[in-house]
């Protein structure tokens, strides 16, 4: 079984605060790693295992955080994903 590995970028245009954070965030673009493993089935499908979103301030945190997660607070936010 291959584990595969892609990057995304997320825009935040407002302060944000995402579950596992202890802090507010400033706005800015972001890198989602997203972490995903093959399903045992006929055809390609992936089954996603972890989001890790890398956040800078001075040091570079990665805060594991679910997609639903990410993509309500881009929709509060008015960013893209």
């Amino acid at each position: 079984m291959t584990i595969g590995t892609r990057v995304e970028m997320v825009t935040f245009r407002n302060s944000f605060l995402l579950p596992g954070m202890e802090r507010e965030h400033p706005p800015g673009a972001f890198e989602v790693h997203i972490t995903e493993e093959p399903l045992n089935v006929m055809w390609e499908a992936y089954h996603r295992t972890m989001n890790l979103m890398l956040t800078r301030g001075g040091v570079t945190e990665a805060i594991k955080v679910t997609r639903d997660d990410l993509e309500a607070a881009l929709a509060k936010d008015g960013g893209d994903g």
